[in-house]
């Protein structure tokens, strides 16, 4: 762990101390303590530091939460190789909090639980490509309750410059141009409905050149032909003049566009390769229009409808039926998922939300950890794809808790364990194909 962190040591390394072994000492924590209890004090009586350095080392060391997560991004697009095959995968992921004092928190919808709830709320950007993902930044979402006020945000450690209101869909623009600047490079960006249905997100990705495969709602409108838009003139000639744009074309909900399709117009598609078969749906692409209302602005999108015995999907790209398949679309479409799964491992087997924290600047310096340790997972996964296909995050943190404690003693037993699980998945998996006969007994 000590050789992994040397390339963030720069940033650890303050006028009057070095904090590498802070730094060292909380990721470490961070992979033996158990799930929902890697807070400070757990993770202090398990890798042996002391709790007040780890406290202050999280809420009141200057060290830039920002520059770790810079550096976790160079690392993320450098490990996942080829650059045009990566996504860039945009999504919000909320914590339910107890009290009022932690930084951001309010009753707001939380969609982890499906419903409003006293939460802290953060929108996270994820490089991904194939299988493999790793959260690489995030911004803390400040409800308009505290941002009307100031003293509660003063108190909180929020810099006054951040006091302002910006929606999640704004965050989200923010960090794509924060990583478009630091040179983070990736073939397309994918979001769930809450962006994809939002007019102005998508009108900003298309401004800096991005291109896009997001989830839109079932009632979402589209236009079937360009929309003849314009000014109407005032029947009287007399009065104000008319200032909003209207159009004589009839859009229609994508849900109803849905309806109207026969079973030739949908095509089966393999989009993936799934853990034990692969993952087909059918599907309908088309190029459509949508218009903001009031608006001279339209666009021409292409919808893609996904359908499977578990439901329907609506997407919108601006992706051109001449620049793609519809197989890559599927695909494209189909990486959001990795979102999930990276919040899953982040969560799960890393500590993202376990923590009890309530300033502004220790919940960025707890991302950011929590970042450095995925990436270091991503990379230990990935530089043994060819000995180890089926390492997971898991079997990761499993062996480095065996080699950090007892002396390393117990890795030889992990590793074994972790063969023997591994065996019996490849052969469900095989199973799940019919190729069990190719197993050697």
């Amino acid at each position: 762990m000590d050789s992994y962190l040397i390339d963030y040591q720069y940033i650890f390394k303050l006028k009057t101390v070095n904090l590498l072994s802070k730094a060292t000492y909380f990721i470490s924590g961070l992979f033996i303590a158990e799930k929902r209890k890697r807070n400070i004090e757990r993770m202090c009586e398990v890798n042996g530091d002391d709790y007040q350095g780890q406290q202050q080392f999280i809420t009141d060391s200057p060290w830039s939460a920002l520059e770790a997560m810079k550096i976790v991004a160079k690392k993320a697009n450098m490990t996942l190789g080829e650059t045009s095959g990566q996504v860039l995968l945009i999504d919000e992921s909320s914590s339910k909090k107890a009290g009022k004092h932690s930084v951001g928190v309010s009753r707001q919808h939380n969609g982890n639980l499906g419903k409003i709830e006293n939460s802290q709320t953060g929108v996270y950007a994820a490089l991904a490509k194939d299988e493999h993902f790793c959260l690489v930044r995030s911004k803390l979402f400040l409800p308009e309750e505290w941002i009307a006020d100031e003293k509660r945000c003063l108190q909180a450690g929020i810099p006054k410059s951040e006091i302002l209101f910006k929606t999640k869909p704004q965050l989200a623009i923010e960090m794509i141009k924060e990583l478009d600047g630091e040179g983070i490079s990736y073939g397309w960006i994918g979001a769930d409905a809450l962006y994809g249905r939002n007019y102005e997100f998508r009108d900003a990705l298309h401004k800096i050149g991005k291109k896009y495969v997001v989830d839109i709602q079932r009632d979402h409108c589209i236009y079937l032909e360009r929309p003849h838009i314009y000014i109407p003139k005032s029947k009287t000639g007399r009065g104000r003049k008319n200032i909003h744009y209207v159009t004589d074309n009839e859009s229609i909900t994508v849900e109803s566009y849905k309806k109207s399709l026969e079973e030739k117009d949908w095509e089966k598609i393999q989009y993936r390769k799934g853990t034990k078969s692969p993952m087909e749906a059918h599907y309908h692409v088309r190029e459509v229009w949508v218009w903001k209302q009031g608006t001279q602005d339209s666009q021409r999108l292409t919808l893609i409808i996904k359908r499977t015995n578990g439901g329907l999907k609506y997407g919108l790209s601006n992706f051109s039926i001449s620049e793609v398949s519809k197989e890559q679309l599927a695909y494209m479409q189909g990486q959001r998922h990795l979102v999930e799964s990276s919040f899953k491992d982040s969560k799960g087997e890393l500590g993202l939300f376990d923590y009890q924290i309530r300033k502004y600047r220790s919940w960025y310096h707890h991302n950011a950890l929590v970042m450095m340790a995925m990436h270091f997972v991503l990379e230990t996964i990935i530089k043994n794809n060819v000995e180890q296909p089926l390492l997971s995050v898991r079997d990761v943190r499993l062996q480095i808790i065996a080699i950090l404690k007892d002396n390393g003693v117990l890795i030889e037993k992990e590793i074994s364990q972790m063969k023997m699980r591994h065996k019996q998945r490849a052969y469900d998996i095989l199973r799940r194909y019919n190729l069990t006969h190719h197993l050697i007994i």
